[in-house]
């Protein structure tokens, strides 16, 4: 029997021991001790064979060649174990791979290895390089996609499922995609280059968003970085939760250097709630953050806090005013705004929803911060988008449409509000902590719902917000 030569220089075949630690999850074992003999631990190597059976698999110094060998052949719960290389082939995981909640299925790299599926930009839409279709309990980590001809990673009418710590860089469409899915877990990604074909199909279907979920529930993405999208084309925002998403999170992320809008939640021609965006950092973007109901859909308690939003191209906080979607329960509470609003009318905040079904839109303790030339407002809204504005800071405060029926002017700032500069620590850097002198310290309130809780109790970095006042901004001095 042909023996491939190893992955990594030493292997610990301690019998004894990996059969204590069989159920141990290889990701947070030491490295040597990962390769081991076991018969729920599959390996796969560019130098493998898949002629093998499966009980010369379960040894890594004998693996399968392909990574579709090895998840047609398991068992739920099982767990492959890739080996660095890279893998010219597009991977679906079925139904019958599917783990359980107290065992779920493992796909991952040998930890310190490099694991690269390349697609070669061939294939047709719709495809993804690594796809998870109609299976349940599944974790995928440390793989690479690269040269997709659509997505990178992909999950279809699937539930409880793990992304984790992939990458993914020049994908036509997503880098991750999820559709029809509850319970998925989008975390600790880069994604690089995603939605690279810039034009919309004869269907008018575009290319999706570097990170999307479609009619997907309980869901959380967070701790991803995303960049370098330069071009504006049929898709590319950094983040999309769309089409009649709920009980979601979108949090501690990077976006930055794409052309479209960091973050972005559309109802679509549904109903779409239960979502918190919080301690984002959204920079050099065509946007911030955006809502909408693009096909007239309703989007409602939507939670936007302790966000960056920094020297994006168009305003920092957009309502979208196409199909007439209807907004209800949006918060927009301790953000901190720096420099948006650079082209056009544009400004921190606009509301250019023209539904009179519009309710409890409230912008609180959020800091303004705009000395950019081309700025255009402060905050703008038509008069069918009604808001409760109250403990803000504005430097360089401008009205929305002075002399117009929709002005947010001067005469709308309160005793409650504060004009100054926030004292920021380090502008340069991108420190917007506060200094101890800053006049945003203590100007805000304790923010509840209209059901007395609260989720806005932590800032940016989750230090708590205590006593009768809070400081401005997403950091708490």
């Amino acid at each position: 029997m042909k023996v491939e030569k190893p992955s990594i220089l030493i292997y610990l075949f301690v019998l004894l021991i990996s059969s204590c630690n069989l159920g141990t999850d290889p990701g947070n074992m030491p490295e040597e001790e990962v390769l081991v003999f076991s018969p729920t631990r599959f390996y796969v190597s560019v130098n493998g064979d898949d002629s093998r059976p499966a009980k010369e698999a379960n040894n890594p110094l004998t693996p399968w060649k392909t990574i579709q060998k090895a998840v047609d052949n398991i068992s739920g719960g099982d767990t492959i174990l890739i080996a660095g290389g890279t893998y010219l082939e597009k991977v679906i995981v079925s139904e019958s791979s599917s783990g359980t909640a107290e065992n779920p299925t493992l796909i991952r790299n040998i930890p310190g290895e490099t694991v690269t599926l390349n697609g070669n930009n061939e294939g047709s839409q719709w495809e993804s390089l690594f796809k998870v279709t109609q299976a349940e309990h599944i974790e995928v980590r440390g793989l690479s996609a690269i040269n997709g001809y659509w997505y990178g990673f992909s999950a279809d009418e699937t539930n409880h499922i793990k992304f984790d710590s992939l990458s993914t860089d020049n994908t036509r469409a997503s880098g991750i995609y999820s559709r029809v899915t509850s319970f998925i877990e989008i975390t600790n990604n880069k994604i690089r280059r995603a939605c690279q074909a810039q034009e919309r199909d004869a269907q008018g279907n575009g290319t999706q968003e570097c990170i999307t979920v479609g009619r997907t529930y309980n869901f959380k993405i967070s701790h991803n970085e995303i960049w370098d999208v330069p071009l504006a084309g049929e898709g590319g925002e950094g983040i999309d939760a769309k089409g009649g998403c709920f009980n979601g999170e979108i949090s501690n992320n990077y976006i930055h250097d794409i052309a479209r809008v960091g973050i972005y939640l559309d109802a679509g021609s549904h109903e779409e709630y239960n979502i918190r965006v919080f301690s984002n950092k959204v920079v050099r973007c065509g946007g911030g953050l955006s809502v909408a109901g693009e096909l007239g859909g309703h989007i409602r308690d939507i939670y936007l806090y302790n966000n960056l939003l920094v020297d994006n191209t168009r305003s920092g906080v957009v309502f979208q005013n196409i199909m007439n979607g209807r907004f209800s329960n949006i918060y927009i509470v301790n953000n901190t705004f720096f420099n948006n609003g650079q082209v056009g009318f544009a400004g921190e905040i606009g509301n250019f929803s023209q539904n009179e079904l519009n309710t409890n839109l409230q912008i609180v303790n959020n800091i303004f911060y705009n000395k950019t030339d081309n700025f255009r407002f402060s905050i703008f809204h038509n008069l069918a988008a009604p808001h409760v504005i109250h403990n803000n800071l504005y430097f360089d405060f401008k009205p929305g449409w002075a002399g117009g029926d929709n002005n947010f002017s001067q005469a709308n700032l309160t005793a409650l509000d504060v004009q100054a500069d926030p004292l920021f620590i380090d502008i340069d850097s991108q420190n917007f902590a506060l200094q101890a002198t800053s006049p945003a310290i203590s100007k805000g309130v304790p923010f509840k719902l209209p059901d007395g809780s609260s989720l806005f109790t932590t800032d940016f970095n989750g230090e708590i917000r205590s006593g009768g006042t809070w400081d401005l901004g997403a950091f708490q001095r």
